[in-house]
């Protein structure tokens, strides 16, 4: 009797358990996210957008920031995408023997649409085509007249693969290319393009429920971690 008992429990787990795990294994392009996000932005001190005519001695440093975003699969290969981030930048400026601190903001999005070719259940690779935004706004120093609004869009191109680890793990690598990707050397024009190499993992501790973690190295060098939920 107990034998029976241990099967009946047994089969009602399995019957709970295998959508869950099913939906959780599936490689989908709809979902929504968002979470908290740093990110570093490299070669500010050389931006004629930040300093103006006068050379100052910058140093730039992440602080805290948002993003949000989602995309929505259409046909059976085929999704539109959208990506926000807000990263807020901790700003010194020295001068002589003394040391002043601010910050700004830098914004940036990106809306676009996608391929995916499924491999087979457990990888997929992925193409993406966007049009990209970056924003430097709103940059303060007690005593520095720091005149900053740059702001930029351009073309932007991504590939990559997604792979289902197991069924609550997925990792996802990809190198994107896009025409704002951090602060321009030389030049009139605030921004020049980038290439960036980017990790993300997601683990779903519930079917369509995921905590997201993601690295991506460029001129801006992001940090992230947020939940996502699928559909």
């Amino acid at each position: 009797m107990l034998k029976q008992h241990r099967m009946i429990m047994a089969m009602i787990a399995l019957s709970f358990s295998g959508p869950a795990m099913a939906r959780a294994g599936d490689i989908g392009f709809t979902y929504i996210e968002g979470g908290i996000v740093g990110g570093f932005v490299n070669d500010i001190e050389t931006s004629a957008a930040v300093t103006g005519n006068i050379p100052l001695d910058l140093e730039s440093d992440a602080d805290g920031g948002g993003f949000i975003g989602g995309a929505w699969q259409f046909g059976n290969q085929m999704h539109l995408f959208g990506e926000y981030a807000s990263l807020g930048q901790e700003l010194e400026i020295r001068s002589g023997t003394s040391t002043v601190r601010g910050e700004y903001d830098v914004e940036r999005w990106r809306i676009g649409v996608g391929y995916q070719y499924p491999v087979s259940q457990t990888l997929a690779y992925y193409g993406r085509l966007s049009l990209d935004q970056l924003e430097f706004k709103d940059a303060r120093a007690e005593g520095f007249n720091l005149d900053v609004d740059a702001n930029d869009s351009g073309i932007g191109a991504e590939i990559g693969a997604i792979w289902t680890a197991t069924p609550t793990l997925h990792l996802q690598g990809h190198v994107r290319y896009t025409a704002v990707g951090g602060i321009a050397s030389s030049g009139k024009d605030p921004f020049e393009s980038d290439v960036l190499i980017g990790l993300n993992g997601r683990w779903h501790f519930l079917p369509n429920i995921a905590l997201v973690t993601g690295y991506e190295y460029g001129k801006i060098t992001t940090v992230n971690v947020g939940v996502r939920l699928s559909f």
